[in-house]
Formats: structure tokens, C-alpha cells, sequence
């Protein structure tokens, strides 16, 4: 992709983001199966004009990681709503730290309050909790998308 591509989508404001669309993966991580609210984020951010490769249920954090790697994502995406967040997220970050790529970690679902701030100062670039919406998420991962592009450059 070159880096003078650049996307439009009315859903977000119309913001024009220097290097192509947002390039996310997203995933449900170790035993949760509750899927229903990753699908409607992932069509939703499709909808905005994101490239969104959903890998489905019960994935381990290496293979996150390394689709991540392969399709040069901007934002890892993980939903949990089982409970298992903060030892699968911070697997997640330690293998995107061993790769040495820059790729930001979002976490979205059930986070209770008092886990927030651990997984923040583990490195997660934000946390979108129930009833968050597609649009503001959107807004969020484009402004956070755009410095993570500027820094690279």
C-alpha cells in the first residue's frame, strides 16, 4: 500500500488519515465465545472504512500477534467478556514488544474498573467497555492511528 493513500468516511467525520485506511485485527482471545458484540464492532468498523480481519474465537496470542505482523495492522483489537483479560492482554503485549512492532492494543467488553488503569499501564492504547459506540471508537482508533503513522515516519 502506498503511503500517499489516503481514506474518507462520512461515519467518522469525513477524515481524511495520510497512508490508507486503518488496518486492524480483531479477535476473541483463550475461552470466550461470546461473539455477538465483536461482530457488530467489526462490521461497524468495516462500515467506516477500516480493513477489520476478524480471526474469530479462541485464539492464543501468538496467532494475534503474528496476523498482526502479516497484515502490517495499525490496532490489534480483543474483546473479553469471560474474564480472562488481564493474562491474555498482557500476553499480547509481550509478544507485540518481542516483535518489535508498533501496534497498538485496544481491549473492548466486560473490564471491570479496577482493571483499567493495570491494563493501561501494561500498554493498552485504550479500553471501550459496553455501550461504547461504533462511531466513537472510530474517531478514537483514526486519531490514534494517525500520531502511531507520524511517528513512524
Amino acid at each position: 500500500m502506498s503511503n500517499t493513500a489516503s481514506t474518507v468516511n462520512e461515519s467518522t467525520g469525513g477524515e481524511v488519515l495520510p497512508g490508507g485506511p486503518v488496518r486492524m485485527i480483531f479477535a476473541k482471545g483463550g475461552l470466550d465465545a461470546h461473539e455477538r458484540g465483536a461482530h457488530v464492532v467489526v462490521l461497524g468498523l468495516r462500515e467506516a472504512g477500516f480493513e477489520v480481519v476478524y480471526l474469530g474465537l479462541r485464539r492464543t496470542p501468538e496467532q494475534i500477534v503474528q496476523a498482526a505482523v502479516q497484515e502490517d495492522a495499525d490496532v490489534i483489537g480483543i474483546s473479553s467478556l469471560a474474564g480472562g483479560h488481564k493474562g491474555f492482554v498482557n500476553d499480547v503485549l509481550d509478544r507485540v514488544r518481542e516483535s518489535g512492532a508498533d501496534i497498538l492494543v485496544i481491549v473492548g467488553g466486560l473490564i471491570p474498573p479496577e482493571d483499567q488503569q493495570q491494563l493501561l499501564d501494561a500498554g493498552v492504547s485504550h479500553i471501550f467497555g459496553q455501550g461504547s459506540s461504533v462511531n466513537d471508537i472510530a474517531t478514537q482508533l483514526l486519531a490514534a492511528t494517525a500520531k502511531r503513522r507520524a511517528r513512524q515516519s
